[in-house]
């Protein structure tokens, strides 16, 4: 890979840390691949506005990797040491590592999260020599992480928040505190999963949770999520482990409201861990892995569905609850073979996000008032709206009301009842899966314009009662020519 250090300083307009030119000249005489698939390539990101708050980052922030996606590795100097970030193509923005030490240790034990990362089973020859040669340089370099004070949020950084590391909270003598009761009724499950089991549904800053994630991981959990698009969670996981921990800032479960730790940025909950395949130790009644199959299909008959894929696969599933408290649950599924397990919070899927839910011509509303009408709103999750769904049953009050007042966080396929079908028809319908949209069918009706972001969007800026009935029998024959095409989708 090609590296000139002062057409490098000439294009960032600034000096190339030694360490990083040492690294670099190490790497030129080898090929693309060889360490992973990446390029190096100096982009001065200064004056930019491609990305969320990159008049202020940019200033402060370089590229040296570019990635196959487009995506881009940079170095942000607003801390100190300055850390390794991640540009997404996407609009993503995050921290991969606290300095660029910490980030050529992570090259080598394959732990970038990034395309740089290779299977050890799909190694070529030349990869493998170039591994070996890479773990060699840094050993006789001394390449050590420099210790620092806590985290740097690149995303909440990127939105607003001041340029600094959060630390997280004192570990020292931690321990998880289980109270096993809870599960008295899942037979043979081993002690560890329980202990897995009790920190599902912690934020990330707490003592147990990160003392666990240090002994596993080798490192804390995030202590934030910020807002920068696309930047909902972050998965803690190491090459060699068995589990993979998944922190979220957006759960879509009314008991898991944002914790807010700053302005822009957001302290998230672990969502779920993940049992990985050398996972060995017991899932239930003893067993783990494939050999649950067939037990859990005789003992836990009303849990257990199968069904045949259009491939002809044979996938499995089953969700038992665990606490009722937490709303947590263990899910197992096999598809392609391969059987997975997971401990989660249990939490719908979206289909309006808040900002596009407030909007009339999203049809969130209009939805609801269809769903409500035909007794498929989900009351429970209104809470103290009682007068307010009644007017609405009597079409006195506009389905937007309950929107503003119901939907603050966006409209989830569990703010309806567990109607067969209803709520997989719900994500399909919002999302143009399976050929229908509810978008399509509202423009067709309406009449479409130009909107803010020059896609077309449904002429629809009321919802008064009279534009009901007919966009409701669209709504119900959508509904039912779904349901005759997908019957496995009702049991």
């Amino acid at each position: 890979m090609d590296f000139d250090v002062a057409a490098w300083e000439k294009e960032i307009g600034r000096p190339v840390p030694p360490l990083m030119a040492k690294f670099f000249t190490w790497l030129a005489p080898y090929e693309y691949g060889d360490l992973g698939y990446f390029e190096l390539a100096p982009e001065n990101l200064a004056g930019g506005t491609a990305w969320q708050g990159m008049e202020r980052w940019g200033a402060h922030t370089w590229g040296f990797i570019s990635l196959p996606d487009g995506s881009l590795i940079g170095l942000c100097e607003a801390v100190q040491p300055p850390a390794v970030v991640y540009i997404g193509s996407e609009g993503e923005l995050r921290t991969l590592s606290e300095s660029f030490e910490a980030f050529l240790l992570a090259i080598d034990a394959g732990e970038t999260e990034t395309e740089i990362d290779l299977a050890d089973d799909e190694l070529e020859a030349e990869q493998v020599a170039a591994r070996k040669a890479f773990t060699s340089w840094l050993n006789k370099s001394k390449i050590a992480a420099p210790a620092v004070s806590g985290q740097f949020d690149f995303s909440a950084y990127a939105a607003g928040d001041p340029a600094e590391r959060r630390a997280p909270p004192t570990q020292q003598g931690a321990a998880p505190v289980m109270d096993p009761a809870y599960l008295d009724h899942i037979d043979g499950m081993g002690e560890r999963l329980k202990m897995l089991c009790s920190l599902v549904g912690r934020t990330a800053a707490d003592p147990e949770l990160c003392a666990v994630a240090e002994q596993v991981f080798g490192k804390a959990p995030p202590q934030s999520i910020g807002n920068a698009r696309h930047d909902d969670s972050i998965w803690l996981t190491a090459k060699k482990g068995d589990v993979g921990f998944l922190f979220s800032r957006k759960v879509l479960n009314p008991n898991y409201a944002p914790v807010s730790i700053s302005n822009k940025a957001i302290c998230p909950f672990l969502e779920g861990v993940f049992l990985g395949d050398a996972y060995s130790e017991p899932v239930l009644f003893g067993l783990h892995g494939d050999s649950l199959w067939d037990t859990i299909a005789l003992r836990l008959p009303q849990h257990y569905k199968e069904t045949v894929g259009d491939d002809g696969e044979v996938e499995k599933a089953c969700t038992l609850p665990l606490d009722a408290a937490r709303d947590t649950e263990l899910r197992l599924w096999m598809n392609h073979g391969r059987t997975h397990v997971c401990v989660q919070i249990a939490q719908g899927r979206e289909l309006a996000r808040p900002e596009a839910a407030n909007h009339i011509y999203s049809g969130a509303g209009l939805f609801l008032q269809w769903a409500l009408e035909n007794g498929w709103l989900e009351r429970g999750m209104f809470p103290g709206q009682d007068e307010l769904i009644d007017a609405l049953r009597r079409r006195e009050v506009r389905p937007s009301q309950l929107v503003r007042l119901g939907l603050t966080r966006g409209l989830w396929d569990t703010h309806l009842t567990d109607e067969p079908g209803l709520r997989r028809f719900a994500v399909v319908y919002f999302h143009n899966m399976d050929d229908i949209w509810i978008n399509a069918d509202l423009k067709t009706m309406f009449g479409k314009r130009q909107g803010q972001y020059g896609h077309d969007e449904p002429v629809l800026d009321d919802d008064p009662a009279e534009i009901c009935d007919a966009l409701f029998a669209v709504f119900t024959a959508q509904f039912a020519n779904w349901k005759r095409a997908n019957p496995q989708e009702l049991a």
